[in-house]
This record gives structure tokens, C-alpha cells and sequence, in this order.
């Protein structure tokens, strides 16, 4: 015992450094951002005692719409590569949200129901006039939460595409140093990414108990992405997903030989190809995806 409370408080002196240079860096990719985004719209609305920011680009009713969902500790501008691509400028629009917690969505104010979030997301849409077709693009945490976006409203979700998400009770790593860092003196000290990333790490079981008898009502097409030496969230992840994507007409899976947890840019181009190739097949076949292949 005593030996592992030595090992998390050495942890935490590490921790803290990595934290602060992870937030810095977050702001300059946001910063830098900025100049290619200047025809993004930031917006902001109010929504059950929270104030919710995100973003809208390449407006165009024609067009499906990507909205994207960042995982933990991050903000939406982790997708920045994404929303620079001219190539994707020219067959989707893109909606772009910080969840609750981060960025410009009360920034430090923990979340730690999946359903409150998910919900949140959705008066998001809302107010952009429920865009159709619509396909959810959710990384690590945010891959839960589009998951649960999906069990919350199946019509209005198109396609879901899940990046090394968390989907499975318990099969995911927490950390000795995760119960350390929830008390006070260590909230104060550690940047805030790193408190609410922890605080949504320790209610995520209870969250995700409670998704289980909700699997079936998901009925989009699905696209899976996981490194197959993930540490974090375990590839157990995708078998579990497809067994109960009982009335999703397509499940589509790569698992990543030797890839870990961080995938969303790295495989950025397989991404937007495969989901790309879903939009196309859909859109001709009329919704009708039992012959994919």
C-alpha cells in the first residue's frame, strides 16, 4: 500500500508539468487555427444552468453536416487538421463542439453524466436546425457521448464513426493516481483539463451501466477505429460494440496493428475516406445498407 502511494505521488509530479505543457500547447494549436478558420462561425448558447460553445464551418444546406466530438483532457481544436482540409470544405460541413467542461463551454466545470452531455450536444443541433444528413465523429470520451447521442435520438443520426472509444463498462485503464488527484489540494494545483478529464474518468462506469439496455436503439451505420495495443481503452471496446449494434444496418471495423490510443490524427485521411465512402453509398443506395461491402 505504501508503496503504491509513493509511486502516485511521483506520478503527480510528473503529471503536473505534462498537464500545464498539454493545456499550453492546446491553446497555440487553437491560436493557430484561427487564421485558416476565418470564415468559421463561434457560437454560443445557454442550456441548463451551462453556457456551451462551438463552431460552424462551410455552411451549405446541400452538403452533409460532420460534428465532432473531442475526447479527455482536450478541446475541439484537437480536430484543427480536419477543419484546414480544403478537400473536406468541398463535400461536408463541419459543426465543431467543446463539451461541457472545456473551452468555451464553461471551461473547468465538470460534467460527469454522459446523458447530460449528450443532451447538451443535441441543443447544440438544435439551434443549427437539426442538420440532415448528419454523422457524429467522436473520439476516446467523445465517442461515448456520440454513441449516446445516437440512443437518444436514432432518427436524426445518420452515421457514427468511433475513434478508440470508451464503450464498455470497465474496459478501460484507471490509474491508482486518479483517486489521489480528486481531492482538493491537488484540484488546485493541476490544470483544469486535467481535473474535469478526471472527474468525467471516475463516473464513467455508472455512465456507461447505464447505456447497456440502450444499444439497440441505435440504428445508424457505425465505423470503428482502434489500436490494437490501446491501454487506455481496450480493443475489448469494438467486440462489445458489435455485439449489441443489433439494428445498426452496417457495422464497419479497423483495428490498428500496434497503434495505441491517440488515432484521430495520425489517421486522419483513412477516417474521412471510409466515412466519405459511407456518405456515397448511403446517399445512392437510399439508406438501404445491408449490401455494403
Amino acid at each position: 500500500m505504501r508503496k503504491r502511494i509513493i509511486r502516485s505521488v511521483l506520478l503527480l509530479f510528473v503529471l503536473i508539468p505534462l498537464g500545464f505543457t498539454a493545456c499550453m500547447q492546446t491553446r497555440q494549436a487553437t491560436r493557430q487555427g484561427m487564421v485558416p478558420l476565418q470564415d468559421a462561425r463561434y457560437k454560443a448558447l445557454s442550456y441548463s444552468g451551462r453556457n456551451l460553445g462551438y463552431m460552424h464551418l462551410h455552411r451549405n444546406d446541400s452538403l452533409p453536416t460532420l460534428f465532432f466530438l473531442h475526447g479527455s483532457p482536450s478541446d475541439m481544436s484537437v480536430y484543427n487538421t480536419y477543419y484546414q482540409d480544403s478537400s473536406l470544405a468541398g463535400w461536408a460541413n463541419i459543426i465543431a463542439a467543446d463539451r461541457p467542461g472545456y473551452g468555451m463551454s464553461d471551461a473547468g466545470n465538470s460534467e460527469v453524466s454522459v446523458r447530460r452531455q449528450a443532451r447538451a450536444m443535441w441543443k447544440i443541433l438544435e439551434k443549427e436546425g437539426f442538420p440532415s444528413p448528419l454523422y457524429i465523429i467522436g473520439s476516446s470520451y467523445g465517442g461515448t457521448v456520440a454513441a449516446k447521442m445516437a440512443m437518444q435520438k436514432p432518427g436524426k443520426v445518420d452515421g457514427l464513426v468511433l475513434v478508440s472509444a470508451s464503450l464498455a463498462p470497465g474496459m478501460e485503464t484507471t490509474y491508482d493516481i486518479s483517486y489521489l488527484i480528486r481531492h482538493r489540494i491537488f484540484r488546485r494545483i493541476l490544470p483544469y483539463k486535467i481535473t474535469v478529464a478526471n472527474d468525467e474518468k471516475l463516473s464513467h462506469y455508472e455512465s456507461l451501466s447505464e447505456m447497456l439496455p440502450l444499444w439497440p436503439e441505435i440504428k445508424a451505420p457505425v465505423i470503428m477505429f482502434q489500436g490494437t495495443r490501446d491501454r487506455l481503452i481496450l480493443p475489448e471496446n469494438v467486440k462489445f460494440a458489435r455485439e449489441r449494434l443489433i439494428n445498426s444496418p452496417y457495422v464497419e471495423y479497423h483495428m490498428l496493428e500496434n497503434e495505441r490510443h491517440f488515432l484521430q490524427l495520425k489517421y486522419k485521411d483513412l477516417i474521412l475516406e471510409r466515412l466519405r465512402a459511407l456518405i456515397g453509398k448511403k446517399a445512392t443506395s437510399g439508406g438501404n445498407l445491408a449490401d455494403y461491402n
